[in-house]
């Protein structure tokens, strides 16, 4: 049996591996940049396939492919989309660092797409015929147009579920906002005592934030339903017959499930990936506040007794090599640093955004590559802090009591009956006494005690 098989492109001959499904572009690029050995997420092939399938299609009703190679091209693309998606690392190999513009991305994707459709005709790989990668699979089409559009729909594909996970963690944190209403704990600002306060108003806090960022997702999200389809090689749609573009737009629809419409400048969606970079900023929006959040609660669960001590998260794994005992806050380090990458993949999306020169941002490998994995580890590392930290986060309710009632901004409460300079005086004293506020009051007996039971109320001190 023949171990490779030669083939030809314009550049000439090249070798191929015998049971390869790509061709000799794709073989080329394997030569040329095996950088990362990490191949295009499944999303972005995804994406690609259904522009393929849709092209087939418009292409037949546009009179420009004929019925039984429209045909022979769906089909082929039918079987890809229902094989593992481990199998499609065998077929699409190509690193994510390549080429500008992801031109053998395409490229690996039509020969694979040829080779199948010719393998259903009884041709061998690498025939070319009946269906050619270049004549048939990418008629009307360009690099320029399909890798930018393929982008959008996988990043649109990959972050639904992120969408859903945000949803589920404010929700989460809502229910606990709510369950915690009335312990009464010591709010703090500057990292030093404040006013006093309930648990489950930190906790709402946290609840906002989270929807705050399934709302700058969506918004994002939104930004990346207009595509540039039908542009081909500048955006002038050279070769691209008319109602093309209408056809790939409503064949998308129904692929996707997504609201997709076609760009009203298609020189402008060439150009430039800002409605990308949107949403790379939405994502960066998220990671910030999470990892601000999940800096918050590490501080409060830190201790158990020489730390803040205020919640008491589920453990998952023993936290020392050396010391017996010792329980992390695991989840939450793994979080802030999941995220510490969101933020860096956006740093290299928008460098990659601000390279685009004249008609055509030829970063976009690297861009897609960066968000679909920023999108992904988004993903994952919320699920695991709702399943493994928060749903199972509980309060300390002694210690909070106990911050509650010996923090000396308490006597902020007292302030507009003794004057702030008074109450001053009475923080500054209970400080160096180590005694409590209320204590202090009751000695030199400047608040009736009836008086100070009702100005100490939680209600009155925190807030309904």
């Amino acid at each position: 049996m023949k171990k490779s098989r030669i083939e030809k492109d314009t550049l000439g001959t090249i070798q191929i591996p015998a049971h390869a499904w790509y061709g000799a572009q794709t073989a080329r690029a394997i030569a040329n940049f095996s950088v990362s050995g990490r191949a295009a997420d499944e999303t972005l092939i995804r994406a690609f396939l259904r522009i393929k399938k849709a092209a087939a299609e418009a292409n037949r009703r546009c009179g420009v492919l004929d019925q039984s190679r429209t045909k022979s091209i769906t089909r082929a693309i039918d079987q890809i989309l229902h094989l593992p998606p481990d199998r499609w690392k065998e077929l699409f190999p190509v690193d994510i660092y390549q080429a500008g513009a992801g031109t053998s991305q395409n490229m690996n994707i039509n020969e694979v797409i040829a080779n199948f459709a010719n393998h259903l005709a009884g041709k061998p790989k690498g025939s070319n015929s009946p269906v050619h990668p270049n004549d048939h699979v990418n008629r009307s089409q360009s690099t320029n147009d399909t890798f930018p559009a393929a982008m959008r729909l996988a990043l649109l594909e990959a972050s639904a579920p992120l969408f859903q996970e945000l949803q589920k963690l404010g929700k989460t944190f809502a229910r606990k906002a709510r369950g915690w209403h009335k312990i009464p704990k010591s709010a703090r600002t500057h990292l030093q005592d404040a006013v006093p306060m309930r648990a489950g108003q930190e906790l709402s806090g946290y609840a906002m934030s989270i929807e705050k960022c399934a709302d700058w997702l969506q918004e994002g999200r939104r930004n990346l339903l207009v595509l540039g389809i039908s542009g081909s090689a500048a955006g002038t749609g050279l070769t691209v017959p008319a109602g093309y573009g209408t056809l790939m737009i409503r064949s998308l629809r129904a692929q996707t499930g997504e609201p997709v419409s076609l760009s009203d400048n298609l020189f402008y969606s060439m150009q430039s990936q800002a409605p990308v970079l949107l949403y790379s900023s939405m994502l960066r929006l998220c990671a910030v506040e999470i990892t601000r959040i999940c800096n918050d609660l590490r501080l409060l669960a830190s201790g158990p007794l020489t730390g803040l001590g205020e919640l008491l998260l589920p453990a998952v794994q023993p936290g020392s090599s050396i010391m017996p005992g010792k329980v992390n806050p695991s989840v939450l380090e793994m979080c802030n640093q999941a995220f510490f990458s969101v933020i860096g993949l956006d740093q290299t999306s928008m460098l990659a955004c601000q390279a685009g020169q004249l008609e055509l941002n030829v970063m976009m490998p690297i861009m897609a590559h960066s968000l679909i994995d920023a999108t992904h580890i988004a993903s994952r590392s919320l699920g695991i802090l709702r399943t493994h930290a928060i749903e199972g986060m509980r309060p300390n309710t002694g210690r909070m009591l106990r911050y509650f009632e010996s923090t000396p901004q308490i006597a902020t409460v007292l302030s507009p009956k003794l004057g702030y300079e008074i109450t001053a005086k009475l923080v500054q004293e209970a400080l160096a006494e180590g005694i409590s506020i209320l204590e202090l009051v009751r000695r030199h007996q400047l608040v009736g005690e009836k008086e100070l039971r009702e100005l100490t109320r939680l209600e009155n001190l925190a807030g309904r």
